[in-house]
């Protein structure tokens, strides 16, 4: 089980996703994997539609699963479907700059920093009708551990309605995707991280 400490603390009624949490059962959160591990909330597929409605998820942590999912477009969209305006899809995946994306052979998508800014309406300016989510991201690698790999880590916030009250305030976003240690703190929550892991 992973150490719920490591785990940087967001506010209990926020509904919160762990996709594809194998054995890393999160206390707070819905756990969610395609297999029955001790632990899991929801048993899906997640290439298939999501079980979630639309807009009733504030954040969604996906930690080394999304490279197992084969349509990252579908991953996306649904990701966003799900996310109220605001809300947050936090990734973690091996990038294509480093060993870890081709050397696992159960991966069957490919992911860097790049890939994220065609899921921005803004950036992509509907080139791809297919596409239909729309995400303000911040998006940074790890260095090269010794083993070759590199992590792109996002967080991407959902844009939809903006005339709508974001279900993650402005000051979360900003404090979990600064680059500045002492403006990541949030008054009366544990953690400083980038995200929601203390390995950021």
């Amino acid at each position: 089980m992973q150490d719920a400490r490591k785990i940087r603390q967001l506010p209990d009624e926020w509904h919160k996703l762990n996709l594809g949490c194998n054995q890393n059962i999160l206390p707070g959160w819905i756990n969610v994997d395609r297999y029955p591990f001790k632990g899991v909330d929801v048993i899906t597929n997640l290439e298939e539609p999501w079980p979630w409605q639309d807009d009733s998820i504030q954040y969604i942590r996906a930690f080394d699963i999304v490279e197992h999912l084969k349509d990252p477009i579908h991953t996306m969209n649904e990701a966003w479907r799900v996310l109220g305006h605001g809300g947050i899809f936090e990734v973690w995946v091996p990038s294509t700059d480093g060993r870890g994306a081709f050397q696992d052979q159960t991966h069957v998508s490919f992911w860097n920093q790049n890939s994220f800014s065609y899921y921005s309406q803004k950036l992509n300016n509907g080139m791809y009708p297919q596409i239909k989510c729309d995400f303000r991201t911040k998006v940074l690698d790890t260095n090269q551990n010794p083993h070759g790999i590199v992590w792109t880590w996002a967080l991407c916030r959902a844009i939809k309605n903006q005339l709508k009250e974001p279900v993650v305030k402005d000051e979360w976003f900003d404090a979990l995707s600064s680059m500045d240690a002492e403006k990541r703190a949030i008054p009366g929550y544990q953690g400083t991280s980038f995200g929601t892991s203390e390995i950021g």
